[in-house]
């Protein structure tokens, strides 16, 4: 509750100035000698009405200066009208993204469980907006379909390996089944963001193919190529038992991949590390964001009309307790 003119509160003073006043002042009465022993005699019903004259008057006098100040009920509703943007994360499992880049410098894992990590942080920094997940190694298969659920949606990437399906890397086929994901979805904005290490070498669809029918969606395409220049560390079955490493080189197809974000009003990012694909997705985050729009509606209650006509009730009722001489003896 506010007031309209709040400054009139201090009109208030005057009812309990006249309070104050009147208690101090002698009331005149007729004063009978000896006469302490009446006190015990039980007052009548029209001693006691005769109590309330004066706080009728001055709650009559309070209630009418708060009716002035003009007390108000205000209620805002704020309705939030966004379309939001839905996503979809295409994940490379291909066996190559075991690889441990050389030269990374921050010791973090393996390619796949660096991209996991990254990918469920920017999950669930996207508020309100859908998100899917589909995976591809030598074809494509769905994760998880557009979801809110974001909790759900890290945990369904967490549970992604490499082996899951034959070893490959389907790019065409991957970004297809992306589209597929947001080829409905009502969204003001619909994006991809395909991750991979590598290039087409498995798959039905080729990747130019698939990035024409995201561009006639109208459909972003965000592509993510990891590996660093200076080659990885993979990890081979050693024969005698165990594991060891070997060095390959990087395969990075980065003309198709940029190729695809350009058909499409997408972009393209390099990434060789955890920080940098920290980076790529801070970025990705940056330009992906959808204008919230809210509309306030205000809506206010006026108080006064009530206070004033209690304000004259209670002026009445003292009126009317006064006119039947139930106040002071003359």
């Amino acid at each position: 509750m506010t007031f309209q003119y709040p400054q009139l509160l201090w009109l208030l003073l005057i009812p309990l100035i006249y309070v104050v006043a009147g208690r101090g002042r002698r009331s005149r009465a007729i004063r009978f000698p000896g006469a302490g022993g009446l006190r015990a005699i039980p007052g009548s019903a029209r001693t006691r009405l005769a109590r309330l004259i004066p706080w009728l008057k001055v709650s009559a006098i309070m209630v009418a200066v708060v009716a002035l100040a003009r007390p108000q009920l205000i209620n805002t509703n704020t309705t939030v009208v966004s379309k939001g943007i839905d996503m979809a994360i295409a994940m490379d499992l291909s066996s190559s993204m075991l690889a441990v880049d050389r030269g990374a410098g921050d010791g973090t894992g393996n390619r796949l469980s660096v991209a996991k990590q990254v990918v469920s942080d920017f999950i669930a920094k996207r508020g309100g907006d859908r998100l899917a997940v589909v995976a591809f190694a030598a074809r494509a298969y769905p994760v998880a379909p557009l979801s809110l659920d974001h909790a759900w949606l890290a945990s369904a990437i967490e549970r992604l390996e490499v082996g899951t399906v034959e070893d490959g890397t389907a790019l065409g086929d991957g970004l297809l089944a992306a589209i597929n994901r947001l080829r409905s979805s009502p969204a003001a904005s619909r994006t991809v963001i395909l991750v991979t290490d590598g290039r087409a070498n498995a798959g039905i669809v080729k990747p130019p193919a698939a990035a024409a029918i995201a561009a006639a969606l109208g459909i972003k395409v965000y592509t993510i190529g990891i590996g660093g220049n200076e080659g990885a560390l993979f990890p081979v079955e050693d024969p005698l038992g165990g594991l060891v490493w070997r060095r390959v080189s990087a395969d990075l197809d980065e003309p198709v991949l940029k190729e695809i974000a350009a058909a499409t009003g997408g972009k393209y990012f390099r990434a060789d590390n955890k920080t940098s694909l920290r980076t790529v997705f801070q970025e990705v985050d940056r330009l992906e964001k959808v204008k919230i729009e809210e509309t306030n509606r205000r809506s206010v209650r006026e108080l006064f009309p009530g206070l004033l006509l209690t304000a004259f009730f209670l002026a009445m009722m003292e009126q009317m307790l006064l006119a039947v001489r139930l106040g002071r003896l003359p």
